[in-house]
């Protein structure tokens, strides 16, 4: 049994605490975002999940990061690529020691203006603040659903672990519907998990486009985006020095079915494809309580890219073609059709 402390109270963070309060004994803090969750939850059930949550979870509020960390063995990040960086800074600040790390967060960060992946700016920090130590941390991939595990729906997770030591602790997470598979890499299953919500906002468009008027009879050209999805990963991921065969399995192919076929990035690209300007689609979702991680996985990325692999991006028409319907308010239709002119 471990004591095991998550961070953030939205969807995934949430939903992690039913499996790991299984045989462990869990704290779950909100953010400075989360207080309205974390008090709700106190009073009946999680509002985003619609469940309450394990009665042994401890919560607390965003002032409680002491206290949620006391005596904690293990670190569970489900933070937003955008609030992981505020966030892990925080947590630095209370520890007094190196501690194992796993992360549910999905997307870049930009540090002052540099995109960096997740793990690569958390060693940077952890390196700082303890200099020496090894780097203990582990990145977890789909293909999950938060309200699915919540439910005790039969799942799969990919963890990708930096140490045998945190494989062998994982095993102490799964339970008979929960069921963790490992890997040793970090780069396939990070950037598997980052560039989903992007190729499966895609796919949400192609739905938005078809759904309304030809439900089911347009398999033909969802199959083509979504193969070009699976293979423009698999040229990222390999770029970055990770293993293409993570993509063409469970943390890749898995997590982008998964996430194409219901959730808020693929809700965000049907949306778009229904005809309303990406901006305010995102916005309008935001004010709602559901962040589109797509949307900053995009931008963002498409700088990481520039910065790190610039001569991948020509081979990279799916990720451009979204990019432009995104972010230059293109045409759907016309820009993913002109994709077949580009295979």
């Amino acid at each position: 049994m471990y004591n095991i402390t998550v961070l953030g109270a939205g969807y995934m963070g949430s939903a992690i605490t039913f499996p790991l309060s299984r045989d462990n004994k869990v704290k779950l803090w909100g953010t400075w975002l989360d207080d309205g969750i974390i008090e709700e939850c106190i009073g009946g059930q999680h509002p985003k999940l619609k469940e309450p949550l394990p009665s042994s979870v401890d919560l607390f509020y965003s002032r409680e990061l002491k206290e949620a960390l006391k005596d904690a063995d293990i670190v569970f990040m489900g933070i937003s690529s955008e609030g992981f960086l505020p966030v892990f800074k925080k947590l630095l600040e209370v520890l007094d020691h190196n501690i194992y790390i796993y992360t549910l967060t999905k997307g870049f960060v930009d540090d002052n203006g540099t995109i960096k992946r997740t793990s690569i700016a958390a060693k940077e920090l952890l390196d700082d603040r303890f200099p020496g130590d090894p780097f203990l941390w582990t990145s977890i991939g789909g293909p999950v659903k938060a309200l699915e595990i919540c439910r005790s729906v039969p799942t799969i997770s990919v963890y990708a672990a930096s140490s045998g030591k945190m494989t062998y602790m994982a095993s102490g997470f799964s339970t008979d519907y929960y069921r963790i598979i490992h890997t040793g890499d970090i780069t396939g299953v990070e950037l598997s998990a980052d560039f989903k919500n992007v190729y499966a906002t895609g796919m949400g468009i192609i739905d938005g486009l078809y759904g309304p008027e030809m439900a089911g009879n347009y398999h033909n050209f969802s199959s083509l985006i979504f193969n070009q999805s699976i293979l423009e990963i698999a040229g990222i991921v390999e770029a970055e020095g990770g293993q293409k065969s993570t993509v063409f399995d469970n943390a890749g192919i898995g997590d982008l079915y998964t996430t194409s076929q219901s959730g808020r990035n693929r809700k965000f690209g049907e949306l778009i494809g229904s005809g309303k300007p990406p901006e305010q689609v995102y916005n309008e979702m935001l004010e709602g309580g559901e962040l589109a991680e797509g949307y900053h996985t995009l931008k963002l990325g498409k700088s990481w890219l520039e910065d790190n692999h610039k001569n991948l991006l020509d081979k990279l028409p799916l990720f451009n073609i979204i990019h432009s319907i995104i972010f230059e308010e293109k045409d759907p239709l016309k820009e993913l059709a002109g994709l077949l002119a580009k295979l």
